[in-house]
């Protein structure tokens, strides 16, 4: 009999185990947690994640210089919310020796948004946008939206997110506007944005992002932009990143700014 308890005891003590162990497996956050839905997930801890990029490009000969950008993003999960803060900066340094003159611009983008699942399909986001760019003449461009939008696992190692919304945009030059045609004050917008990541294995991974905004009330002004980025792991968590961005601005022709941007960067990555 006391043969039967222990084996029954033993057999009790490893079901237990095998059932920790497999809630132990299922708690585990998935691969790019923080590109998919908190629902997909049985994960009820806090997760972090902090991703930082840097692109430097030196410049010599008739123009000499430094073009530095970089960025970094928190992304901080609870539960069915998802909190994203992220700063970026663009500074370019030059000397013009032909023209005997120095270009050196800036631009900032601040960003905080709060995504809420819904369901493992549909999610709901509120978020806040703060920009400065002495190139546009911008001294502060704020942006308030709110919509819904797509996010999930389309197959296997393949990420998708798009999102749907409108909001106001308050914009302030540093130069007199009074007597030119852009958009003065708090105005209504609609705003789209979409990401694609495909993770081709340990090694490779490819993201693809785009915007586009559009004022309600001046249905030709209009912004939109193309992000494409190969990241290459070197060690674990550095990677190489060569990018390639374009930004289109309607509004930036009556300014006398060239409205079409372009830039190709090659940088580093860390994602913790």
């Amino acid at each position: 009999m006391k043969i039967y308890i222990t084996a029954v005891l033993i057999i009790i003590c490893s079901s237990i185990n095998f059932i920790k162990a497999q809630t132990a497996v299922e708690n585990a956050p998935l691969p790019q947690w923080w590109l998919n839905s908190s629902l997909a997930d049985t994960t009820g801890r806090y997760l972090f994640h902090l991703e930082g990029n840097y692109n430097y490009t030196n410049m010599t000969g008739t123009v000499k210089g430094q073009i530095q950008s970089g960025s970094a993003t928190v992304i901080i999960r609870k539960d069915i919310f998802t909190d994203h803060t992220e700063f970026y900066i663009d500074k370019t340094d030059l000397a013009i020796q032909s023209l005997g003159m120095n270009y050196n611009v800036a631009s900032y983008t601040f960003t905080e948004y709060l995504d809420v699942d819904m369901t493992r399909l549909l999610y709901g986001e509120a978020g806040y946008i703060w920009e400065r760019d002495n190139t546009l003449y911008l001294q502060n461009r704020n942006s308030l939206y709110a919509g819904v939008g797509l996010n999930g696992l389309i197959y296997e190692q393949h990420y998708l997110k798009i999102l749907f919304a409108i909001g106001t945009i308050n914009q302030e030059y540093t130069i007199p506007i009074e007597y030119i045609n852009v958009v003065k004050g708090e105005h209504s917008a609609f705003y789209c944005r979409q990401l694609y990541k495909y993770v081709v294995n340990t090694v490779f991974s490819f993201m693809e992002e785009a915007y586009y905004l559009n004022y309600l009330n001046y249905s030709d002004r209009y912004r939109l932009g193309l992000g494409l980025n190969l990241n290459i792991a070197i060690v674990k968590p550095l990677s190489l990143v060569l990018g390639y961005n374009y930004k289109f601005d309607k509004e930036n022709s009556l300014l006398g700014v060239i409205p079409t941007n372009t830039t190709q960067t090659i940088g580093f990555n860390i994602s913790l």
